[in-house]
């Protein structure tokens, strides 16, 4: 049985698209920028305050 030639196209373009997500993805976690996100009191805060109205059903 005759042996098949490796493809020499195939490789190094799945290679190239790995090695560029990577350097894409790496990029992105350097130099994102930081979003404000409400710090978790004010979240705890939110979800357990009651009014005058929800007291008196």
């Amino acid at each position: 049985m005759p042996t098949r030639k490796p493809n020499r196209f195939l490789a190094p373009v799945i290679i190239a698209g790995i090695t560029v997500g990577f350097l894409v993805s790496a990029y992105k976690f350097i130099f994102a920028k930081k979003q404000h996100q409400p710090s978790t009191n004010a979240q705890a805060e939110i979800g357990t305050t009651t009014t005058l109205q929800d007291i008196e059903r």
